[in-house]
Formats: structure tokens, C-alpha cells, sequence
């Protein structure tokens, strides 16, 4: 018995459609609408119809023609539905195949990545601190607000440092640097970092002696990682710790993180902070 139009439209269906045909002849990206095709059918995305030499001769077969709106294939690339690439982290997500990128680049289920050597954990990063104290047992998450400075014990090894303000995760790494002491890195983890892109935050690290008068601070911007690979990046370490306490758990260093975008305040939090420590 023959169906309908009406009765196959309501018919779930999974049809298999090779990707690289809703590419673009010229540019190689997915066509997006609007689309236009020259009087054979040949198609092109409308941008890059714009930069041909000749708006008027097909960019395919050369054919003389007057380039026309394609809705057919418009109505094709809108109903045609990818999932995205971390559905495997737990994103249910289905986009138009031309928007799937667009998508991706800020998807809240893109995964972070642990650095501990043969752990080979990946998940979304508000997942990576119950993974990194319940499988590595790393301390819990140390808790700060942005702009306010805050102690932290120096320890080597890894620990999380979790923004109330914004929900941020930042990564501390304390690794022996020889006689000069103890080396710290401060990490953003962000799923989305890309190699170019500019910090977000920036973080002023000071310590202080009371035994020895010894004082130093650094000032950096902080990297942000998605630990791909599942390790560091390199060069990550951005301060310097002494060794001159005993043991080395009761030093402390005075950390404060701050938005880029944002001036800092002038009344010098970490100076106040330090002061009152020392006092």
C-alpha cells in the first residue's frame, strides 16, 4: 500500500549522507545558506560567489549564466542534523551541518583532560575535581573570589583552585626547581583554549619570610589548557618559592587572581593582605 506525502513525512527515518558533498567547491567548507547555483545546478555558498573574478560565468563548468537562489538544497542543509562531537561527554546536542562548529567552539561538554601520568581521564571540567580527589587524591578545591588575595600552602604536587565569582577551574602545579626551591604554574582549564588565544586572567603570587626577611612576588598572565595529551603545557612555570621552611607544608604563598578586562584596584589587596599577615 503506497503512502502519502503527508504519511512518509511523520515516518522517522536515518538516511546516510556523505559529509563532504555539503562542502563548498570553492572554499571547502560546509555550504550554509544562502546558496546559489548557476543554470546547470552547480552550487555556491553566496560568499564566495561574491569574490569571483566573474559573477556571471559558472566557477564549475565556465558555462555563461546568471547565478540563481537555490532553496532546494537551502531546505536540505537546514533538515540535514549532526551530533556533536562530545556526545560521548554527555552532549545531546544536534545541530545543521553548517552550524556544528559554531556549536562545538562553545559547547559546555567539550572535554578537559588529567595530567596524571597513565590516567587517560577526559570529561567535562566540572567533572575533574571529584576525579582528581577521588582518583589521584589531590586536596579538595580551595575556594577564592577574583581580586581578593588568599593564602595557599606550598606543597609540590597538583591542586584545584575553584572561582565562586565565575565557576572557573585554575590548575596550581608545584614541581622542585633544585637549589632554587619549589617552581608554581597557575593554569586556567579551559576546554576551549586555543594555542592564540589571549589570557582572561592574570595572577600575582607573593611570599614572604618572617624568619629571614626573605620576600618576593611575580606578576603573569595565566595559560589557559585543556591539558590535551594529558600533560602540561611547557614553560607553564611562572614563580619561584624558596626552600626555608621545615617542613615545607607550613610555607604559604599569597595568591590573587584577576579579570583582564577589568582595572584592578589601586588600594593594593595583596599588599593589605601581606601586611596583615606579617603584623
Amino acid at each position: 500500500m503506497e503512502q502519502s506525502a503527508g504519511q512518509r513525512s511523520s515516518v522517522a527515518t536515518i538516511a546516510t549522507v556523505d559529509l563532504e558533498v555539503l562542502d563548498g567547491t570553492v572554499c571547502c567548507h560546509p555550504l550554509k545558506p544562502p546558496v546559489l547555483q548557476c543554470g546547470v545546478g552547480h552550487v555556491i555558498c553566496s560568499s564566495c560567489h561574491g569574490k569571483l573574478p566573474d559573477k556571471n560565468r559558472c566557477h564549475v563548468c565556465a558555462m555563461d549564466t546568471a547565478y540563481n537562489r537555490c532553496f532546494a538544497v537551502e531546505q536540505i542543509l537546514r533538515s540535514i542534523l549532526v551530533p556533536c562531537r562530545n556526545a560521548g561527554y554527555g552532549c545531546d546536542a544536534k545541530t545543521a551541518y553548517h552550524d556544528s562548529d559554531s556549536h562545538e567552539d562553545g559547547c559546555p561538554h567539550a572535554p578537559c583532560f588529567c595530567p596524571e601520568p597513565g590516567s587517560g581521564f577526559a570529561g567535562a571540567t566540572s567533572s575533574l575535581p571529584a576525579h582528581f580527589t577521588g582518583g589521584h587524591g589531590w586536596p579538595p578545591a580551595t575556594e577564592f573570589r577574583r581580586a581578593r588575595a588568599f593564602d595557599l600552602q606550598v606543597q609540590e604536587g597538583k591542586r584545584v583552585l575553584r572561582d565562586v565569582d565565575g565557576g572557573h577551574l585554575f590548575l596550581v602545579d608545584v614541581a622542585p626547581a633544585g637549589p632554587a626551591g619549589l617552581a608554581g604554574a597557575v593554569l586556567l582549564l579551559d576546554p576551549h583554549a586555543g594555542a592564540k588565544a589571549k589570557p582572561k586572567f592574570e595572577c600575582h603570587v607573593a611570599f614572604h619570610c618572617r624568619a629571614t626577611g626573605w620576600r618576593s612576588s611575580s606578576e603573569f598572565p595565566v595559560r589557559s589548557t585543556a591539558l590535551a595529551g594529558g600533560s602540561l603545557p611547557a614553560d607553564c612555570y611562572a614563580f619561584v618559592v624558596p626552600r626555608v621552611a621545615h617542613p615545607p607544608a607550613t610555607a604559604s604563598i599569597i595568591v590573587s587572581v584577576y579579570d583582564v578586562s577589568k582595572k584592578r584596584p589601586r588600594n593594593g589587596d595583596i599588599r593589605q593582605h601581606l601586611k596583615s599577615r606579617v603584623n
